[in-house]
């Protein structure tokens, strides 16, 4: 990291008390450099030691469809320009083979019009700084799926639009095609807003809204579709958390329990970690940026950064912290 970062020090883990028996943890958390600017719904992914962070929201609501590079290395941030693409929040975005493949979310144009879900799906070469179109998302559901690459297939999961799904589609690379995979009862429950990262090969998905706000947490073999039901996440609900995993433990940060404000609604300042050799979750603390939303989270060389998102005010962070385990 660069001089520019401090050490915020060890925060105390967070007592709560419908949840006393979960064990709780200290953690090392150190700033880096802020974004330029705030920015909620946003989506990351990583490539080559470098993280890329593509559209969301400004303050004002102001929507963008453009790419920034952070460096660890160099503990800084570079603008890559705007995508040839509409301006969106909640997209979709994953790497592999020096390649990025991004697109999906929400034009902010009214729910339930087909033209609010875009289903345009690009690939991007940071080594040319060039955008390729390729095969359009073949549904609706295009809100805040989650993505991943795995062998040679690009899977988006879970995304949300005419209504909450358990979808799963995968894209090949070779063929620039889309199929969905056969649905299948042992998945997680059919939601919105979930979140989910790989951890040695085992992905690990849960939360999300459907009428309640879910607790649910799963490891899935997601080329086989193959899926296990984990300890439930601690503590109320949540949706539109963060997701990212370091070399042993899955995070997960912020998030909102949706509700109304007179029915216990709120958008947390905690976050915690999933230990998948004890199936046991731990609180971790409080986030420096306080509540959020909306933010983002990945992983480089097992160091896990979050950051971003938005308070109770709608307000977009800047910041960006990093977990070193």
């Amino acid at each position: 990291m660069a001089n520019g970062r401090k050490v915020i020090g060890w925060l105390l883990a967070v007592v709560l008390t419908a949840c006393t028996n979960v064990p709780e943890v200290k953690i090392a958390v150190h700033e880096c450099a802020s974004m330029p600017k705030g920015r909620a719904s946003a989506c990351a992914c990583t490539l080559d030691g470098k993280a890329y962070i593509f559209a969301g929201r400004e303050a004002g609501n102001v929507y963008k469809a453009d790419l920034w590079e952070y460096n660890p290395q160099t503990d800084q941030w570079t603008s890559l320009g705007n995508a040839p693409m509409k301006k969106r929040v909640n997209a979709t975005i994953a790497a592999t083979n020096g390649k990025i493949y991004a697109g999906l979310g929400y034009a902010g144009l009214g729910a339930y019009r087909d033209s609010t879900y875009l289903q345009d799906w690009w690939e991007y070469t940071p080594a040319t700084n060039e955008w390729r179109r390729l095969a359009d998302y073949p549904s609706r559901n295009t809100v805040a799926a989650c993505s991943v690459a795995l062998d040679g297939y690009i899977y988006a999961i879970y995304g949300f639009g005419w209504g909450w799904t358990r979808d799963i589609w995968r894209y090949s690379i070779a063929d620039n095609k889309w199929e969905m995979l056969p649905d299948n009862a042992h998945r997680a429950e059919a939601v919105g807003g979930g979140r989910g990262a790989m951890l040695n090969g085992v992905y690990y998905f849960g939360t999300g809204y459907r009428t309640n706000n879910e607790k649910q947490w799963f490891a899935a073999d997601i080329s086989a579709d193959r899926w296990t039901r984990c300890a439930s996440i601690p503590g109320k609900g949540r949706e539109v958390c963060a997701c990212a995993a370091g070399k042993e433990y899955v995070y997960l940060f912020g998030g909102r329990h949706f509700a109304g404000d007179m029915t216990g609604g709120e958008i947390f300042d905690t976050y915690m970690r999933y230990s998948p050799s004890k199936d046991q979750w731990e609180w971790c603390g409080t986030m420096p940026f306080g509540r959020a939303e909306n933010l983002i989270a990945f992983s480089i060389d097992g160091k896990v950064y979050f950051g971003l998102g938005e308070n109770e005010k709608a307000e977009p962070n800047a910041k960006l912290y990093c977990i070193e385990e």
